[in-house]
């Protein structure tokens, strides 16, 4: 029964989808001299974009501009299929838990950034979002956006689980191979997150892997240090370190740089990434690990040790350490 109730809820979905891109294709393509200033000029300026990249974001507007300006690149060079992970402000926490209400939670905040993206890449405003449910159990929710001209239409995708693939491989076709298709904050990390009673679906794993991360900001305590690590689109991996100014300010010292590896896995290729003790890590594009990290901060000119009553305060602190 649940797998006819699934199948289903798929053909629900990709019907739905199907309705609003005929319906997008069916209004009239209009760009006004004003939209075609914000969306094509700003874009193609390496200038502007290295202007806009170059410097780690403290802000929600920061990371916001920065995610259009890696999407509108990366689209520019002929990527339309994205992962992004953005550092959510954390609302509701706990001193026990960052985010007790989950990835309900999760995307409550992550909503407004979303919807500021979508309509820096040329959405008309939020009225032209539509929401179509992926998964009622998890709540996720894929939202189309419409532009002013069709070809700027989007899709993004909020906290998908292994267990929605199928459902976005299906928006997948909906949406073509010229729209952007945007995965945000994605919930699996390792093909052990697509294991199911027949074991791992490979074919989804695999699917997963292609979405590169076209901006990503993250963060994490190393050492009982705060570090945030940042991509965009053409740069490499950039890992900062938080540092506490004598007048109380917070500054963000860069502590190195990782070459993004833009090689996705060769089918039949065993790689070495694809590990079976810890679940089989799924490609992580060249992100830093936890151990470059620790090396990057032990060359780092002046660099002390904390002590296990610092790194325990700092964890305990973590939490404020957010946008």
């Amino acid at each position: 029964m649940k797998p006819l109730l699934l199948l289903s809820g798929l053909v629900t979905v990709a019907l739905s989808f199907q309705l609003e891109m005929r319906l997008f294709h069916r209004r009239q393509m209009i760009v006004t001299r004003e939209s075609s200033r914000n969306n094509g000029n700003d874009k193609n300026d390496p200038e502007l974009s290295s202007l806009v990249t170059a410097r780690l974001p403290t802000s929600v507007d920061d990371q916001v501009r920065q995610c259009v300006q890696s999407i509108q690149l990366a689209s520019a060079d002929g990527t339309v299929r994205h992962a992004i992970r953005l550092l959510l402000p954390v609302i509701g926490a706990t001193d026990l838990d960052d985010w007790p209400g989950g990835a309900r939670q999760m995307m409550e905040a992550a909503a407004p950034m979303v919807e500021q993206i979508m309509i820096g890449l040329g959405v008309v405003d939020s009225t032209a979002i539509q929401k179509v449910c992926l998964d009622a159990s998890d709540g996720v929710y894929a939202w189309m956006g419409q532009a002013e001209s069709a070809a700027n239409d989007c899709v993004f995708v909020l906290l998908p689980t292994a267990e929605c693939v199928k459902a976005i491989r299906s928006l997948d076709e909906q949406v073509g191979p010229k729209r952007n298709l945007v995965l945000v904050n994605p919930q699996w990390r390792r093909r052990s997150d697509f294991g199911g009673f027949f074991g791992i679906d490979e074919s989804s794993a695999r699917y997963a892997e292609f979405y590169q991360p076209t901006f990503s900001l993250t963060n994490l305590i190393c050492e009982g240090e705060s570090v945030r690590i940042l991509h965009n689109y053409n740069w490499p991996w950039r890992v900062y370190l938080r540092e506490e100014l004598v007048n109380g300010d917070v500054d963000w010292k860069m502590l190195g740089e990782k070459p993004f590896a833009k090689t996705p896995p060769e089918e039949g290729n065993e790689q070495p990434w694809n590990n079976k003790r810890d679940g089989g890590r799924l490609l992580d594009y060249g992100q830093p690990s936890y151990q470059e990290i620790i090396d990057m901060l032990k060359l780092s000119p002046g660099y002390v040790p904390k002590n296990p009553a610092e790194r325990a305060a700092a964890a305990f602190a973590f939490i404020k350490d957010t946008l």
